[in-house]
């Protein structure tokens, strides 16, 4: 696979390096995954691509280009957030680390202590399912479960104190009111408002938000035309000749074999240009008439701004208490929702003007079908079963691959387990969130939830789907269930052999990324001419998806961790994993994809992810300890005693705001740091 994707990113149009291509190197080359960074950038951190790209240019250059970059130039480049990313992914390395060394030289040795499954040779024998129901060495394992957990507060908490966030200042200046009155959106009745209610603040700006669905669409396509256009007369300047092009879908690929009639390339695109400005000056003036109800307020200081959404916080009982004034009725302030800005250039402009009851009608639809996915389909599983009628293995097996028998199932999960979060994420695109951050946020949760299902929950249990799972607690009230197939020595391995299918194949997978590649290819095809290769490059071109990303890595660090200490022997390969998408994401952030905004929230719900994973990990202590010793022995409890302290604290900390001692108790802007990297960029 890595040989399959230096050819491709050699040969294939510079794949998989566009976004260090240089504008001032032959622009129209430059056909996939191009540096879209609006931001100018400093001559050092110019210099440095440039220097790159003239370095990247044998068939495994890109290797020493790779470790070339620095944190200081992902920071400029990528922004804070991807450097948060990978500082928690580098965190994660070390927790990792740890566990691994901890369960290597004491797990495993404790567990090649008893002599119930297999000999020394076999995977059985390193489980602790070879450790005898009645022996003391069961607290061991119940002992270090519970020393996980606190190595993993420690440094998750190290973390979250030097989690850091630099907010814009008229940003956080700024908030946005929604649900104003469509007739009523006048800056002056607004700013009389609050002079009248709010003496002491100071209103600098009102800016009302439009329907511009539309003109965004329209806008698009102008772009397209012109840099077509522009494309057309750089080619008749350097050859001399006219370009001619084929007017249709697939012009470019198709048409020329069928006889369709040619036109001058500059002349279309110049004359669909003009339509196209005409088109977006007249629904400008159609936008304008078309408010969608929301203002961004600017204040004169950020105590003015907090103060104003301060009253419209909503209390307790529901309700809020801002300040009146004579257009107080008019305005319908009491239904206003206040909250921060976000920043211009993460905003859905476009997604402003759907009305509330499309938002929810379109959420709860789409949400509906994906619960519906995770109720009946949700672990392949069910493919296996089916392929178990069709005696699969005894096909397989007649073509002498053993290999290929114990790997199936594992590659089976590890690719439904890819095509869940794409699922996810094209999902959202569809229920329109206002912003980017938000639509990573909920991409993030969705995903780690269902992949948690699918991936490590129901195999553990032997099941199939959560609608097997809710037949059983409910109507069976558990008697149904297998309680000896639980943690079977065959669950390890085959937890281990997702494990090292996600470290090698996976990991290279995400180099190659088929999916984009597939849709930029597709994309290519339909264009009329090869003018509109920059525009197709441009429409292929995604932010790095950090909610599918932390996801992804969250769900197979849980099972790594949940499986820590009942099979010693995932952790080893756990880290070449953790190891292999570290290396795979820094090369994807700084090279494939453009810059991408997240805030805080999506940190903190990883922080919540990664400690769950470790109470996931108590809960498989609990119930090993309760099924194979007995739920009457002091194992067993001290186990029940430390999930519950662990869940008590977990849960009151995220919800009710208890035990905010064992944390931060805000999110601290590390400015040291970023002074120090910034001052190295400079210098």
């Amino acid at each position: 696979l890595l040989i399959l994707f230096t050819i491709l990113r050699k040969f294939a149009w510079d794949y998989g390096r566009l976004a260090l291509v240089s504008r001032a190197e032959e622009k129209w080359t430059s056909l996939f995954y191009g540096d879209h960074d609006k931001r100018d950038l400093h001559g050092s951190q110019e210099s440095f691509d440039t220097s790159l790209h003239k370095q990247d240019k044998h068939l495994l250059s890109w290797i020493p280009a790779f470790f070339r970059v620095k944190d200081s130039d992902i920071l400029h480049k990528c922004g804070r957030d991807a450097i948060q990313y990978m500082s928690f992914q580098r965190y994660l390395i070390i927790y990792v680390a740890i566990i691994c060394l901890l369960s290597i030289c004491v797990i495993l040795p404790v567990n090649f202590q008893g002599d119930i499954l297999g000999n020394a040779t076999e995977f059985s024998h390193t489980t602790i399912g070879n450790v005898p129901s009645n022996s003391p060495l069961l607290w061991v394992h119940a002992i270090f479960s519970v020393i996980y957990l606190l190595i993993m507060v420690f440094i998750v908490r190290h973390f979250h104190v030097n989690l850091e966030f630099e907010e814009d200042e008229q940003v956080s200046r700024t908030l946005c009111v929604s649900n104003i009155p469509k007739n009523k959106c006048y800056q002056s009745q607004v700013k009389e408002h609050f002079r009248d209610a709010y003496p002491e603040v100071v209103v600098t700006d009102v800016q009302f938000a439009y329907n511009i669905t539309k003109l965004v669409n329209l806008d698009k396509k102008r772009e397209r035309a012109s840099e077509a256009k522009m494309y057309s007369e750089n080619e008749l300047a350097n050859s001399g000749d006219r370009p001619n092009m084929t007017p249709y879908p697939c012009g470019q690929c198709c048409c020329t074999c069928c006889g369709c009639k040619r036109v001058d390339a500059i002349d279309y695109y110049t004359y669909e240009e003009k339509q196209l400005i005409t088109q977006c000056e007249q629904e400008k003036v159609h936008a304008y008439q078309d408010p969608v109800g929301i203002a961004f307020l600017t204040f004169q200081s950020e105590s003015m701004a907090e103060k104003v959404r301060r009253d419209f916080r909503a209390n307790c009982k529901g309700t809020h208490n801002p300040q009146t004034s004579a257009h107080y009725s008019s305005l319908a302030v009491q239904d206003w929702q206040v909250k921060f800005a976000a920043a211009p250039d993460n905003i859905y402009w476009e997604n402003l003007a759907r009305p509330a009851w499309k938002w929810w009608v379109s959420a709860i639809v789409i949400n509906g079908a994906l619960f519906l996915l995770l109720f009946f389909l949700t672990t392949p599983v069910m493919l296996i079963n089916v392929m178990d009628s069709f005696d699969y293995k005894k096909k397989l097996e007649d073509l002498h691959s053993p290999l290929l028998v114990q790997f199936l199932p594992t590659l089976l999960l590890w690719t439904f387990s890819a095509i869940l979060p794409n699922i996810v994420y094209y999902s959202d695109q569809y229920i329109g969130h206002w912003t980017k951050t938000a639509e990573h946020h909920a991409v993030m949760r969705k995903t780690f939830i269902f992949l948690i299902f699918m991936v490590l929950i129901l195999p553990s249990l032997g099941l199939t789907s959560a609608k097997t799972l809710f037949e059983w607690f409910i109507l069976d009230k558990g008697k149904g269930l297998r309680w000896q197939c639980i943690f079977l020595a065959g669950n390890g391995a085959f937890f281990v052999n997702y494990v090292i299918t996600s470290a090698f194949i996976g990991s290279a997978l995400e180099l190659i990324r088929f999916s984009e590649l597939f849709t930029y290819s597709l994309r290519l095809l339909f264009t009329r001419s090869a003018a509109e290769r920059s525009a197709v490059k441009k429409s292929v071109l995604w932010d790095f998806q950090y909610g599918c990303q932390y996801a992804w890595m969250l769900c197979v660090f849980t099972i790594i961790v949940c499986y820590s200490i009942l099979c010693p022997l995932i952790v080893p390969f756990g880290l070449v994993y953790m190891i292999f998408k570290h290396m795979v994401d820094r090369y994807n952030i700084y090279f494939a994809y453009k810059e991408s905004r997240i805030n805080k929230h999506i940190h903190a719900s990883a922080v919540n992810f990664v400690i769950m994973s470790v109470i996931l990990l108590q809960f498989t202590v609990v119930f090993f300890t309760g099924l194979r010793a007995g739920f009457t022995e002091p194992v067993f409890v001290f186990s029940c005693v430390a999930l519950f302290m662990a869940m008590i604290v977990f849960v009151g900390k995220i919800s009710f705001g208890w035990f905010k001692h064992f944390g931060t108790k805000k999110y601290k802007v590390c400015l040291e740091i970023i002074l120090f990297i910034e001052n190295r960029v400079v210098n």
